[in-house]
């Protein structure tokens, strides 16, 4: 590992962290490995000891609607004021080809951010020992669509909230158009 391994993968965290607010923290380990600049066990070591020098944060944000595969909250990462300075004074240190990368990933890391907190969809069980789905889409941060009902079995629950994954637009134009047709 070269001497600038490390230090370079620090700030490659900080920049996306900079550009992509309340980033998961699964997507910053996709985007920061995007990159080709750094592995898993070095990227594991910048974020720990950015996490340690407190440059950057990560926890579970109230309200949270994205959810892990286990239906847990998922954690979300942002950089300190702290990160941010360090951040503007080494970013001239990374290599242009570096920077050049970063520069036009943004926009796409972005994108994909909003994109996977806009739709959630998850399932548990109930009291009576039925499961209670909840789907949603959120759009510019408000709910602009939002359904919990109970499905009769896990498999039902678990086969809804797949489709509402995979297919949101399609799912929500069939409920709406159902709902709203003038069926007489």
């Amino acid at each position: 590992m070269a001497n600038t391994d490390l230090p370079n993968a620090k700030i490659i965290i900080l920049y996306i962290l900079s550009k992509v607010e309340g980033i998961s923290s699964s997507q910053l380990m996709e985007c920061a490995m995007e990159s080709l600049y750094m592995d898993y066990f070095l990227y594991s070591q910048a974020k720990k000891e950015l996490l340690e020098k407190r440059l950057m944060t990560e926890g579970e944000r109230k309200g949270e609607l994205r959810k892990d595969a286990s239906g847990k909250a998922l954690l979300s990462c942002d950089i300190t004021p702290q990160g941010i300075e360090i951040l503007n004074r080494l970013l001239p240190s990374v290599p242009a080809g570096v920077r050049a990368y970063l520069t036009s990933s943004s926009k796409t890391w972005r994108r994909e951010s909003e994109e996977e907190g806009s739709i959630a969809a998850d399932y548990r069980p109930n009291a009576d020992g039925a499961w209670e789905v909840t789907l949603r889409l959120v759009e510019n941060g408000e709910t602009t669509f939002s359904l919990m009902w109970i499905a009769p079995s896990e498999e039902v629950a678990e086969r809804t909230c797949k489709r509402w994954r995979n297919a949101t637009a399609e799912t929500y134009v069939d409920i709406i158009r159902l709902i709203s047709e003038d069926r007489k």
